[in-house]
């Protein structure tokens, strides 16, 4: 797909005839609509009997959105966001696309960069609950939603998990995680400002 030069807006889109509208061609227009929630490709079609433009149909909001045509002439878009996306993903996007950025897309992919920068080396551990029956003493790791207050939940050495305790912990964790990644972020060059709302967008 070839990345349009001139990405469209609400008040410049770029518009196509032909388009099919039952059994009349109508027209269309493509723009990229930015709020403070993101992007979003939008296209509008005409009523080819009343002239009027119908209601715009909007994509899902993403962080970045680049408007292209593809060999057929078709308009198409594409997305980026720090949601699923790996740090090599990442780069790969900027280093292919970066020269089509807005201002406001390319503060907004060296913010996504800072993030994913700190997430990308974030390890995840996936343990299995254990269970001890409070009468027995038999352990497992299945039991039944209705018998759950017949169980404690209990670590690999045998003590009983304060459930409260570990909650507070893992919060703790994640948020200085997200403050590490907001100050990578900043580093880059954006505002604190700026960090924060992508990274609450993400």
């Amino acid at each position: 797909m070839n990345i349009l030069k001139e990405q469209p807006t609400e008040n410049n889109p770029i518009t196509r005839g032909n388009y099919p509208y039952g059994f009349k061609k109508a027209n269309i227009r493509y723009w990229v609509e930015t709020t403070n929630r993101g992007q979003r490709f939008v296209s509008q079609t005409q009523n080819p009997t009343t002239l009027k433009w119908n209601k715009p149909k909007k994509s899902t909001y993403d962080q970045i959105i680049l408007i292209g045509e593809k060999d057929n002439g078709h308009i198409s878009f594409i997305n980026k966001s720090v949601t699923y996306s790996s740090l090599e993903e990442i780069k790969s996007f900027g280093d292919k696309y970066s020269v089509h950025f807005s201002e406001y897309q390319s503060k907004e992919f060296k913010t996504m960069l800072g993030l994913i920068e700190v997430y990308d080396k974030v390890e995840y551990k996936v343990v299995s609950r254990k269970y001890r029956h409070k009468v027995t003493g038999e352990t497992t790791e299945q039991i039944n939603l209705m018998e759950i207050s017949s169980y404690e939940e209990v670590n690999e050495q045998g003590e009983v998990v304060n459930a409260e305790k570990e909650q507070k912990e893992k919060r703790e964790a994640n948020r200085q995680i997200n403050r590490l990644a907001v100050a990578n972020a900043t580093s880059k060059g954006v505002s604190v400002g700026e960090a924060i709302s992508t990274f609450k967008r993400a």
